[in-house]
């Protein structure tokens, strides 16, 4: 498995190469290596801001994981030129765990150092425990997830997810189900509780098909999906009420530092750091220092995401 490698002259991964597909670890939390699997699309261009699709594979440890799940939807990445991003489960195969749903955030802060992202454009999907956690890790996370693919959904009813549906309104969500997929207890209700809080819904109930991903013309059917999705998140975006946090490069000094580093802000108001390392990992954080003390870090490079507001700062740093 080879590690993604970062660049030491940019800020961003640039990719030099169209069409890659990278499986990648890094270490997290309790796990030292937790992997992941990334696609990147022919049409990727690393001047332009580009759309990412979050993919959460199903349970079944014969089957799934990371690299399975994104060899699975790499047609479907293609076609609709995304950035494809799949965490793993791990070794128990479920994507929903505590330290699943906490690395697949660190991913995506990760993604956002690494490619030039829009996130503005940042959609979730998955199929089984992976449409479960589309709902439940998706409207946990409302300010950074634009639009959600559950695809036949292992779930009973709105169990579980009562909390969240709080988050739902104006929410894109587009269901994909099978007919003889027990819709009873894993369609129909999570169906009319989103409509109920105001969430934008549109579905494909497919008649014939249980619970499977194999399903015919599966890639036309999430293609129609995502760019449902896409449009009706679009056109929120050029609405007048949405005011999307784009990221804008901050200067740190002194760089390279063996000590602290330094940063000034338009404002100081209310405003919290993370400092990244190359793999990917937190290695700090803290909440309104614009003076902040790196000597006990070893040597590399490192990156800083400033978060105030509706604003996001992004640099890099060197520490020798």
């Amino acid at each position: 498995m080879r590690i993604l490698v970062l660049f030491l002259f940019s800020l961003c991964f640039l990719v030099t190469e169209a069409q890659e597909r990278i499986d990648g670890s890094f270490a997290f939390q309790t796990d030292p290596g937790k992997n992941y699997s990334l696609y990147i699309p022919s049409g990727y261009d690393p001047s332009t801001p580009h759309s990412i699709m979050v993919g959460f594979h199903p349970f079944n440890l014969t089957r799934w994981d990371a690299e399975s799940w994104c060899d699975t939807l790499t047609a479907f990445a293609e076609f609709n030129n995304l950035i494809l991003v799949c965490p793993d489960g791990g070794l128990d195969g479920a994507i929903d765990d505590p330290i699943d749903t906490a690395f697949t955030s660190a991913l995506l802060d990760s993604m956002d150092l690494w490619y030039n992202i829009d996130v503005r454009k940042i959609y979730a999907m998955g199929f089984s425990v992976g449409g479960k956690t589309t709902y439940s890790y998706g409207l946990s996370n409302t300010q950074r997830l634009s639009g959600f693919i559950p695809i036949g959904a292992a779930i009973n009813g709105i169990s579980g997810l009562e909390d969240i549906l709080q988050f739902a309104p104006s929410m894109p969500l587009y269901l994909v189900h099978g007919e003889l997929d027990t819709p009873s207890s894993r369609f129909f209700p999570i169906r009319a509780s989103l409509i109920g809080y105001s969430a934008i819904v549109e579905d494909t109930l497919m008649p014939g098909i249980g619970h499977t991903i194999d399903f015919p013309d599966r890639n036309a059917i999430l293609s129609r999906a995502y760019q449902w999705v896409d449009s009706v998140n679009s056109a929120k975006l050029s609405s007048s009420f949405f005011q999307p946090a784009k990221p804008q490069k901050i200067s740190i000094y002194p760089n390279p530092t063996d000590s602290e580093i330094h940063f000034t802000l338009p404002s100081f108001s209310d405003f919290s750091t993370v400092i990244i390392n190359a793999g990917g990992e937190i290695i700090l954080q803290s909440k309104n220092e614009n003076i902040i003390n790196v000597f006990t870090l070893p040597a590399g490079r490192y990156y800083i995401k400033i978060v105030q507001s509706d604003k996001v700062y992004l640099a890099s740093f060197i520490r020798y």
